[in-house]
């Protein structure tokens, strides 16, 4: 994994106030998170978080595409201005999902101290578990949506 620190301070908060998960977040806090994140970019094909092994960063995709794997089955998508790593990084529990990178990605990355600084921003804590716990909702619904399979022979 490459670090670089490509863009201004700047053109990091430009670039922050695109994704959802910051939605109508002042200046000062987009301030805050730009300076505890920092550029990456990655090649097709590398595991970026592991299933059931610790997970040390946060992730927002700002270009390319990632696959999130559950037991080894695809189970979504991560797009540019998605986020994936917060609900292992706040509970600090092994990673759900493995994510591996489809294609060249450019994300903004946070460690686990950085993302401490972004969790004791009150702001930036109640987004993260807004949508730590609409994702699981999500997912629980896509659940129990599919059909049960039928019993074998």
């Amino acid at each position: 994994m490459k670090r670089f620190r490509l863009r201004s301070a700047d053109k990091k908060v430009e670039e922050l106030a695109t994704v959802p998960l910051f939605d109508h977040v002042p200046r000062r806090v987009l301030e805050v998170i730009g300076a505890n994140v920092d550029e990456v970019r990655v090649e097709a094909g590398e595991t970026l978080i592991r299933e059931g092994h610790r997970n040390d960063a946060f992730w927002i995709v700002m270009e390319g595409e990632a696959d999130m794997m559950i037991g080894g089955r695809k189970h979504r998508d991560i797009g540019p201005r998605q986020f994936f790593g917060a609900t292992s990084m706040l509970d600090g529990k092994p990673a759900v999902a493995t994510v591996v990178s489809k294609t060249p990605m450019r994300a903004y990355v946070a460690s686990a101290e950085q993302f401490r600084a972004l969790e004791g921003n009150e702001t930036i804590a109640l987004r993260l578990f807004h949508y730590a716990l609409e994702r699981m909702r999500e997912d629980l619904e896509g659940r129990t949506a599919e059909p049960a399979s039928a019993p074998g022979p």
